[in-house]
């Protein structure tokens, strides 16, 4: 069986075309913010479809978030970021979870 080489490189793994494999969920990332942080708190409740959208457009943007935690977790597992990132995802998650649900709880009128 063949032992599996981990990579020691002191910045994150690039992709084919130069960009860092991050580069990815850091766009979604500032699509989740942008969606939960702006439009949601100030420009749905001015549409008047805050009671109902707010909720389900801040579980979907927690949902993006772990997914996009775990990709990164997955891409950065064979590299010396593993133990950084896992720390900062251990720290993350937490909070989207604890978040959602409580949009959840909103959400069902509960």
């Amino acid at each position: 069986m063949a032992k599996q080489e981990t990579i020691t490189t002191e910045t994150p793994p690039l992709a084919a075309y130069g960009s860092t494999v991050l580069g990815i969920p850091i766009i979604l990332t500032a699509i989740r913010c942008t969606l939960q942080y702006i439009i949601v708190p100030l420009v749905v409740p001015l549409l008047g479809w805050g009671d109902t959208f707010s909720p389900l457009v801040n579980i979907g943007a927690g949902v993006l978030a772990i997914g996009v935690i775990g990709y990164n977790l997955v891409t950065l597992w064979n590299t010396n970021w593993r133990k950084r990132y896992l720390l900062i995802a251990a720290i993350f998650v937490p909070f989207i979870v604890i978040s959602a649900y409580f949009d959840y709880v909103k959400y069902i009128g509960g």
